[in-house]
Order: C-alpha cells, then sequence, then structure tokens
C-alpha cells in the first residue's frame, strides 16, 4: 500500500507541476479569466495532495500498526485523518492511552508541541478543506451554504482569494507538518532534536503566507515577461 501511495502523490505533484506551469504562464500574460480557472484547479490539486500526503505517511514502514492504521484512514474526514495521526503518534511516543485524556497526561514541552501542530492543522489544513470540497461541487464563482440555499459570503470571498502564492506556501507548510509527525512516530528522541529547527520553517513559512504579496508577485511576472519580448524583438531587429 505504501508504494501505491507513492505512486499516487508523485502523479499529483506532477499534475501540480503541470498546472504551475501553464499558470504562471497566464499570469505573465495577465489572462485573468484563465488565471482565475487554473488557480481553482491548482487550490483542489493541493488539496487532494494533503490527502494522499497522510496516507503515504499512514502506511510507511514501521509507522502505525494495523489496527491504528484502520483508525486513520477510517476518521472520516481528511481533518481527522491528520489529527488521529497526529494524536496516535504522541500517544505512541509518549506511551499514553489515546482513549484517555492525554493531552492532560503530556509533559509541559509536548504538551505544547502537540497543541501548536494541532491548531496548524486546525488553521492551515480546515479551511484548504472547506474551498476543495466547494470547488469539487462545482462553486467556482459563488459558494453556498451547506443547504445550499444561500450564497456563503465568506466561503466566497475566500475562493476568490486563492492565488498561486498562498497555495505554494500552503504545500510547504503541510510538508513541515507531515515531516513533524513522522518524527514523532520513527523516534521521540529525533522529534525532540529536531522540533525547534522544523518548527522555525514552518513558522517561517507562515509569516511568508501572510506577508507576500501576490500582486507584487503578479507585477515581477508581467515585467519579466515583457522584457523577455522587448528582448526578442531586438534580437530579431539586429
Amino acid at each position: 500500500m505504501y508504494s501505491k501511495h507513492c505512486d499516487n502523490l508523485r502523479e499529483i505533484e506532477g499534475a501540480i507541476k503541470l498546472v504551475e506551469s501553464d499558470l504562471r504562464r497566464y499570469i505573465s500574460t495577465e489572462q485573468e479569466s484563465k488565471v482565475y480557472k487554473y488557480t481553482k484547479i491548482l487550490s483542489y490539486l493541493v488539496t487532494c495532495w494533503s490527502e494522499v500526503r497522510i496516507l503515504k505517511l499512514t502506511y510507511e514502514d514501521n509507522a502505525f500498526t494495523q489496527s491504528e492504521i484502520g483508525i486513520i484512514i477510517n476518521s472520516g474526514t481528511l481533518a481527522f485523518k491528520w489529527k488521529n495521526a497526529l494524536k496516535i503518534a504522541v500517544c505512541k511516543a509518549y506511551n499514553i492511552n489515546p482513549t484517555v485524556d492525554f493531552v492532560s497526561q503530556l509533559p509541559f514541552t509536548p504538551k505544547n508541541r502537540y497543541l501548536e501542530i494541532h491548531h496548524l492543522i486546525e488553521s492551515d489544513l480546515l479551511p484548504s478543506i472547506e474551498l476543495r470540497n466547494r470547488i469539487a461541487h462545482g462553486q467556482w464563482k459563488y459558494a453556498f451554504t451547506t443547504d445550499l440555499k444561500n450564497a456563503n459570503t465568506q466561503l466566497t470571498g475566500q475562493l476568490r482569494q486563492e492565488n498561486i502564492v498562498k497555495l505554494q506556501l500552503k504545500r510547504k507548510l503541510l510538508t513541515g507538518l507531515s515531516f513533524l509527525i513522522h518524527d514523532l512516530i520513527i523516534s521521540e528522541a529525533t522529534f525532540d532534536r529536531d522540533f525547534d529547527k522544523n518548527y522555525k520553517l514552518i513558522e517561517e513559512n507562515k509569516r511568508n503566507l501572510h506577508k507576500r504579496d501576490y500582486t507584487s508577485y503578479k507585477t515581477k511576472m508581467v515585467e519579466k515577461y515583457q522584457r523577455g519580448k522587448l528582448k526578442k524583438k531586438e534580437n530579431l531587429q539586429a
């Protein structure tokens, strides 16, 4: 199963690269209608990637028992898959029964680390899942409430604010999250040793997610394209 999930992950990553390549071209040439459509495709693929990423992690050698794998893959939602993988990994590492209030039994530092990682799932993965579900149901321009009776203004705004910069940074965040859980599963010592370094990278990506400006990115891409056109014209005239 592990190798199959690896194959699926490679295929999705290949698709992401293709879509990103086309999307960058449309941004450079200011084809806004195509930019909007390809951004929705990229948003969908990034969340699909996060689903396969947690399945790959679940089936890694010596990571989880068959019983634990069953709990994770039968968790229902994608967010619960990530949360249960984290919960089981923490309980295994610190020898705590996962059926009790395990958070209160964690030592101070591991507890804070767990809560930080859990918060990452809540704040950075859940919104992406919600948008993916809307896109999958054809809500590309307007998102609706669950009963489909009214427009969902908040989600509609989020749909329209998605862009390549945010989506690339989200992938980096989720990659860092998977590394943290992987280290926790494989070796408590490795997790403790590398946590600050790995979490620092996640924090940097989170800051970039809020600081990096798509408008500036777009301006640079357009200017680069225009310079290329001018240089090509000059070469033809030489």
